[in-house]
């Protein structure tokens, strides 16, 4: 049997006395967490800078639209490279993008923490989030769905009957057959 060492064991200090309990982890998770929301309140990015990073990536999102569309991951994938590019102006149609601020207002808000980007529009009168500034950068959101770009009548012609009259065949389909009641009398093979 292995006798106690006095000499082998070593006092834990405070520190990692109160580290080890189930409040201490807490209260350690805690203040990390107030230390992150201090520098995310520090490093908010400006609302003028939100509004120039979103509509560059608005413009982009414009010049990718002639591209094949996949699904939403390419939506994603391509808003994570707008993260580190600019728009090309060359390639922008003017008219478009003038369409585009004509029929859709980016609203931003200022929250305690960070900042968000809206597109308002006919269609969502409430607002899309289109991107969000946290840490002095704007993570864009946008997809080419989210903006209005032509407006035009909801439906043809207001005063048009729903139900149209219907030519309708001639009604002779034939004789009716002659159909007998159907008796069940058992199984026979027993």
């Amino acid at each position: 049997m292995e006798q106690f060492n006095s000499n082998t064991y070593k006092k834990q200090t405070p520190w990692q006395e109160f580290s080890h309990t189930c409040l201490g982890k807490i209260v350690i998770l805690a203040a990390i967490a107030c230390i992150l929301l201090i520098f995310a309140a520090i490093t908010r990015p400006s609302e003028s800078m939100v509004r120039w990073q979103m509509e560059d990536n608005i413009k982009e999102c414009l010049i990718a639209n002639d591209s094949i569309k996949s699904d939403f991951i390419d939506d994603y994938v391509g808003n994570i490279g707008h993260l580190l590019t600019h728009a090309d102006s060359t390639e922008l149609d003017k008219d478009e993008w003038e369409t585009c601020l004509k029929l859709n207002q980016l609203k931003i808000y200022s929250h305690m923490f960070y900042r968000t980007a809206y597109v308002i529009n006919n269609i969502n009168p409430a607002g899309t989030r289109v991107g969000f500034g946290i840490f002095g950068i704007v993570i864009p959101t946008v997809k080419y769905s989210d903006l209005l770009m032509n407006v035009g009548n909801v439906r043809g012609e207001y005063n048009k009957r729903l139900i149209q009259d219907v030519a309708v065949p001639d009604p002779y389909i034939g004789e009716n057959p002659n159909v007998q009641p159907f008796h069940y009398k058992g199984n026979p093979d027993d």
